[in-house]
């Protein structure tokens, strides 16, 4: 196997002959291999170590196990102890996702205060086979099918080509010793009815079963990579985002030109939705008609689709004390300048007479009530209104941002209206350029 294995590595992961990485190690026989193997090509890693406190004293005897071994071989060991029991008591998620989050917390805590770019677990090809038949029984969709990734942002996985009687056979060969969890004999996970049950089964069928099951993979990512790109093309093609309130916004016209179930699947699986039914009927629904999952709300608006995040609205009130005051805000940067000449071109920038000015000027939020002189207009108007007419609707108000005078009058609806109040007029002299960026 070793060969095999570096000849993975070569092709694979070859940064991991020289740079240094984190070994997860359990104590099992996967890991502990993996340790071996790693120490064959590359002694630059560490070892991180989870003891999750449900098997009595076996767990602490699995800690200690892989203490000895780093100490043995002269490897930095870390671990971190969890009382996973009482975690679950205040969870809903199931002891094996506690313990998902658990690790990879902990794996990534060592990576940041190590400065480690490679994090290694001792996955392999039953494990992947696994995942595909606990995916395959959930109704999974294409994503699910693919296995487990040899790559994973940080998480890489050197095992993952190699079948568990290529790791038993090499720790026998080499004579090595692991750790048994008694927890993998038990058939109460339905992770252990497949390994313990139905891959063994499978195992015996005519032909190389997993030879032909990485075939299977390797043409299911293929088709799969197709599908995203072309999705993703869809994405650039027809969503688009407003970066106001972060809005992204689909014409129900474009949509009747795609396919509709896959494209709405692609588009917002991963915003929590899970409403199949009512999403695709939404298009044929009322204006108004919302979906809300909990993080985004979805809804129709007139001939769009439009995904909303639950926003908490933040009720900004600065103080801005000189024109020399760079003020930075939430999704948004106001600079000021002195000017030479009126600026008409750009909404986001106003010029107005500096002398009208009266410090120190204030930037807030919308509100219910406010009043001003919109330019070019003739009369005044509820800020709400003019939002309104230009076709902000309610929800979104609270997103725009005023800046008022210290007389309390509104001198510009930032990004839409100046108040003719401030603007530059015959009798001015000093003019004051404000700018505002948008940061979101």
């Amino acid at each position: 196997m070793q060969p095999k294995f570096e000849s993975y590595i070569k092709d694979n992961l070859p940064f991991l002959f020289k740079e240094k990485s984190i070994v997860c190690c359990s104590g099992g026989i996967d890991s502990v291999v993996l340790f071996h193997l790693m120490l064959s090509i590359n002694k630059n890693f560490v070892v991180a170590h989870c003891n999750y406190n449900l098997r009595a004293d076996e767990s602490d005897l699995d800690e200690k196990f892989v203490k000895t071994l780093c100490k043995k071989n002269s490897i930095k060991f870390f671990s971190k102890t969890f009382d996973t029991a009482k975690i679950k008591k205040h969870s809903k998620k199931s002891i094996q996702m506690i313990a998902r989050d658990l690790r990879y917390g902990f794996f990534d805590e060592i990576s940041k205060s190590e400065d480690i770019k490679h994090i290694l677990t001792a996955h392999h090809i039953n494990d992947s086979l696994e995942t595909f038949l606990i995916n395959i029984s959930r109704g999974s969709g294409l994503d699910g099918l693919v296995g487990i990734p040899s790559i994973n942002k940080k998480i890489k996985r050197p095992l993952i080509d190699f079948e568990k009687k290529d790791i038993m056979e090499y720790a026998t060969e080499n004579n090595l010793k692991w750790r048994e969890d008694s927890s993998n004999s038990s058939n109460s996970y339905l992770r252990n009815q497949f390994r313990n049950k139905i891959i063994p089964e499978l195992e015996k069928l005519e032909g190389d079963f997993f030879n032909n099951f990485k075939k299977t993979l390797s043409y299911l990512k293929l088709s799969n990579l197709i599908l995203h790109e072309k999705i993703d093309e869809y994405k650039k093609n027809f969503l688009k985002k407003n970066n106001i309130n972060s809005e992204i916004i689909l014409k129900i016209s474009d949509l009747n030109m795609l396919n509709k179930k896959v494209f709405l699947y692609y588009f917002l699986r991963d915003y929590g939705f899970v409403d199949w039914d009512k999403i695709l009927n939404l298009s044929n629904g009322e204006s108004g008609k919302k979906i809300i999952s909990d993080t985004h709300t979805f809804f129709k608006r007139k001939d769009t689709l439009v995904l909303r995040p639950k926003k908490i609205k933040v009720n900004e009130n600065i103080s801005i004390d000189s024109i020399k005051s760079n003020v930075t805000f939430k999704n948004g940067e106001l600079t000021f300048s002195k000017a030479n000449i009126i600026n008409y071109s750009d909404p986001n920038i106003v010029t107005v007479d500096r002398n009208k000015l009266i410090f120190p000027l204030k930037l807030r939020s919308f509100r219910n009530g406010d009043i001003f002189y919109p330019l070019g207009m003739g009369g005044k108007k509820k800020v709400g209104k003019f939002l309104k007419d230009n076709n902000i609707n309610h929800q979104d108000k609270s997103y725009y941002k005023i800046l008022v005078n210290g007389n309390d009058k509104i001198i510009w609806v930032l990004g839409m209206r100046l108040d003719q109040r401030f603007c530059v007029d015959d009798k001015s002299k000093d003019y004051i350029n404000i700018k505002y960026f948008r940061t979101d």
